[in-house]
């Protein structure tokens, strides 16, 4: 309690109208204060101590936090670091209502993604910050559960039959109609916005054959997927899917190979990715970066490693959008296998932007 008031003491500088609130306060507990007349006696002390518990003063002074307007509790909020802001919530019922409908990023790590890790079997899960703090929790919605893609603070999950969203620091959760696959194998998937978002497209791919290449979709709103098919190339296994821009989604191979599908005209059409040497009527110049070996230069250099000596990981990427230059960064997924995969901890992880996503109680595909 008082490790949060303090934050929110430092947060009500950004706050331009926090002097004009506190003296507003001050003046109604003054002029409330004056009006009450104490019947007993006013006895002489010798002393400047104050008699009152400690107990009863703290819940004195927590009550006249409580009494700050939901407006300025909103703004202090906002200030917060993500982590500060979720204890924030949990220190009484106002603070928690004045948060309630927040939808907030931590601003203190606008170019870093966070790390996701769990087993798939429990519940338990770790988070890894930009700054290398670690924090333990139990999510049931992970548990033996496969993340399918990442952005914008939402995790596309499938488990036993079913496609939902769901924002691990709101814990907000929606159910997406009539799951189109029935297991998860080499499926990608992604998605274009925010699902609570009037445009929100989802898609999810997979490879049913060397030749062939099947899609489903379905738009907000909508219940019945659509289907659709690319034949004719020789496909590798696509390991990594985005939402570029426009309608279109890419679709890569971890090697040289990209498919994008447009999601309004239903056309496909393939690239070989190299190097952007040649001029430029001849190429397509992609508004992103790729790294396709993120986690594994990072838990090589001990960034938070998360793996123990005979551990394998399956992870998912995201984008980062970049405050500066013209290009975003995609995070490839990767799958990094253990020496001896028969006696071996098989670990999930995904790369998640740290927002705290609010969605309303009716809120439905």
């Amino acid at each position: 309690m008082r490790r949060v008031l303090r934050v929110a003491l430092r947060a009500l500088t950004y706050c331009i109208d926090v002097f004009q609130a506190f003296w507003n306060i001050l003046c109604f507990k003054v002029s409330h204060a004056s009006t009450r007349v104490d019947p007993s006696p006013i006895e002489p002390s010798n002393s400047d101590v104050d008699p009152t518990p400690i107990d009863s003063r703290m819940t004195v002074e927590e009550e006249r936090w409580s009494y700050m307007p939901h407006d300025l509790l909103s703004k202090i909020a906002g200030e917060l670091g993500l982590m500060d802001f979720l204890s924030f919530r949990c220190v009484c019922k106002d603070w928690h209502i004045a948060s309630s409908k927040v939808s907030h990023e931590d601003n203190s790590s606008t170019c870093e993604p966070w790390f996701l890790v769990y087993e798939g079997e429990g519940s338990q899960c770790s988070l890894l910050s930009s700054k290398h703090k670690r924090y333990i929790s139990h999510t049931l919605e992970l548990e033996g559960a496969a993340c399918l893609a990442s952005y914008e603070g939402w995790l596309l999950l499938f488990r036993e039959g079913s496609l939902f969203f769901f924002c691990p620091f709101s814990k907000a959760k929606i159910e997406l109609p009539n799951c189109p696959i029935a297991e998860v194998t080499d499926h990608v998937a992604a998605f274009s916005s925010a699902p609570t978002a009037p445009n929100c497209t989802v898609v999810v791919l997979n490879r049913l054959s060397q030749f062939e290449l099947q899609l489903f979709m379905v738009c907000r709103g909508e219940t019945v997927w659509t289907r659709h098919s690319y034949e004719g190339y020789n496909f590798k296994t696509m390991r990594t899917a985005l939402f570029y821009e426009g309608d279109e989604f890419h679709f890569l191979d971890g090697k040289q190979g990209l498919v994008s599908f447009d999601s309004k005209s239903s056309e496909w059409k393939s690239y070989y990715l190299r190097p952007a040497t040649a001029s430029p009527e001849e190429v397509v110049v992609l508004s992103y970066r790729i790294s396709e070996n993120f986690f594994q230069h990072r838990n090589n250099n001990g960034k938070g490693t998360f793996l123990e000596a005979n551990d394998s990981i399956s992870t998912v990427g995201t984008t980062v959008s970049r405050n500066t230059g013209n290009y975003d960064l995609l995070i490839g997924n990767e799958s990094i296998k253990a020496p001896k995969e028969s006696e071996s901890r098989h670990l999930k992880g995904v790369w998640i932007k740290p927002k705290y996503c609010y969605v309303p109680p009716d809120q439905t595909w």
